[in-house]
């Protein structure tokens, strides 16, 4: 696939950029400021994209533009913070809106839809046995993500097949960015809408509280590394497969090691 990355200078974004490309995807990197990327990602990496495209990432009339000179069959958004703390507002809201109008137009004038992934967090999935009560009700941190997967929700199937992503906390499984020969495999065992491998407490049928220390006992477990996830988003758009659309996917490190 060609791929528009949002987002390459940072820590997803800058391990999404070399997964993509041992997956021989052609990548378009969308940039604010491509000193800044150059300084922080690896020559050798640079030189297997496609293009660099230099605009703002809440400037959906940009990102139109570099999706259809370029082709692009796919979106992967990595840019953006969230608001960590439910007092704080909304941050990265005008990211997503531009993002999804921008593959919305380049959809209606390129006459394909595009597939596209997006970023979120753990507290978007559903609690487990609790569909349609989001893990936020008990841990309401990070709630842009909600924001982010509503509005995705509410867009077109036939212009964006998207899917979110829903990890916990995300550490590097290497010091460094560099380009891999091969697709570096990953360990991830993932889950639709719900967290995989969720131990239910005793405690479930307490209201609310029952909820609470269900996610107090299980959020440790769910950590991984910023490279496995970069390897299950690379992966996926490369085989095509459709078990991700219009899903967010939560994700645990499996105890058998890494699948390749």
């Amino acid at each position: 696939m060609k791929v528009l990355l949002l987002g390459a200078t940072g820590n997803v974004g800058s391990r999404v950029l070399p997964a993509l490309l041992a997956h021989n995807h052609e990548v378009v990197v969308y940039v604010r400021s491509e000193p800044k990327l150059r300084e922080l990602v690896p020559a050798p990496v640079l030189s297997k994209t496609t293009a660099i495209v230099c605009g703002d990432a809440e400037d959906s009339t940009s990102i139109r533009d570099a999706l259809v000179s370029n082709r692009c069959n796919a979106i992967v958004n990595t840019a953006g913070l969230a608001a960590v703390f439910p007092w704080q507002a909304p941050r990265m809201q005008g990211i997503i809106h531009a993002v999804t109008k921008a593959g919305v137009e380049a959809s209606e004038i390129m006459g394909y839809s595009l597939r596209c992934w997006f970023l979120g967090g753990m507290t978007v999935l559903d609690l487990p046995g609790r569909q349609g009560t989001r893990i936020s009700r008990y841990l309401p941190i990070l709630l842009d993500h909600g924001h982010t997967y509503d509005h995705l929700r509410s867009q077109p199937a036939a212009n964006l097949q998207w899917s979110l992503l829903a990890p916990s906390q995300m550490t590097p499984a290497t010091p460094g960015i560099e380009l891999l020969e091969k697709p570096r495999g990953n360990s991830l065992i993932t889950g639709l809408d719900c967290p995989p491998e969720w131990k239910p407490s005793m405690l479930d049928f307490i209201p609310f509280l029952g909820g609470l220390i269900s996610c107090a006992t299980n959020a440790s477990k769910y950590a991984t590394k910023l490279d496995d996830n970069a390897d299950l988003i690379a992966a996926d758009l490369a085989s095509g497969d459709v078990k991700f659309v219009g899903r967010r996917v939560g994700v645990i490190e499996s105890k058998k090691g890494k699948a390749e």
